[in-house]
């Protein structure tokens, strides 16, 4: 079995391989791969391919799925290389948004016009169970499939990320409502009566000023049970959430700790 590579540009190569024969003709059947990387990778890539073929588990790139695609990155690049929170997150899209509406169509055949309409379409109608989907989350979309179809275009399975031509739907920025004093006081005289602790939390969520991470990770390891003020850097504590603190919200503060 043989094959080579050729350069065709700065940092682009054509593989050549035999893919087995023909079994009408009898004939040899020559595959070629385009491949974006150094020499050296086009050259691993090239008997990678090889391999398969001699195996017996190659798959010819023109009739790869883009959901055969993404199950194979998720597995085999993804598991790999980033946390497993993300790995989980990208299979949730993947899963949810990505497959139900892309996953037949051949990856080689995918364009930027078909990333479009499915980011219009998720707008609309792209809730798991039905209804519209926030722009935010169609931006993740995007950018789990530009990282995904960016490996595809590395590893010459299509010639170019069509995700590196689209643009996801603008996030509107929505401003930061604070709760006023009078809101403050609803809020703790309704948590009291359902849940001390959930209300002890609160009370030292609005008069320190720290965010949910910061709170949780202290809470993790005093459980609140140290008599001493939270050691918070000045730069959090130089931007309460609330304009004032009240005398009944220090009294609240004071109790809590």
């Amino acid at each position: 079995m043989r094959g080579h590579i050729r350069r065709r540009g700065e940092g682009s190569w054509e593989l050549k391989y035999e893919a087995g024969t023909d079994l009408r003709t009898g004939k040899r059947i020559t595959r070629y791969q385009s491949f974006k990387g150094t020499k050296r990778e086009a050259q691993t890539e090239l008997i990678r391919l090889m391999d398969a073929v001699r195996r017996g588990d190659y798959i010819d790139p023109s009739k790869v799925t883009v959901s055969e695609f993404l199950d194979r990155w998720e597995k085999d690049w993804a598991a790999n290389n980033v946390s497993p929170k993300t790995r989980e997150r990208f299979s949730q899209l993947i899963a949810h948004q990505v497959q139900p509406h892309l996953g037949n169509m051949p990856i080689q055949k995918l364009r930027a016009l078909h990333l479009n309409e499915l980011y219009a379409s998720l707008l609309r109608n792209g809730r798991v169970g039905g209804g519209e989907l926030s722009a935010k989350t169609v931006g993740h979309v995007h950018r789990c499939l530009r990282r995904a179809l960016g490996h595809a275009a590395q590893w010459g399975l299509i010639t170019q990320n069509p995700a590196a031509l689209v643009h996801p739907p603008r996030v509107q920025q929505a401003e930061i409502e604070i709760l006023r004093e009078n809101e403050v006081e609803t809020m703790l005289a309704s948590l009291r009566t359902r849940n001390a602790l959930l209300c002890t939390i609160a009370i030292v969520a609005l008069g320190s000023g720290l965010r949910r991470g910061e709170l949780c990770a202290r809470l993790s390891r005093s459980m609140l049970l140290q008599r001493s003020a939270p050691s918070a850097s000045s730069n959090h504590l130089s931007r309460p959430r609330l304009a004032c603190a009240s005398k009944r919200r220090k009294q609240n503060m004071a109790f809590a700790l």
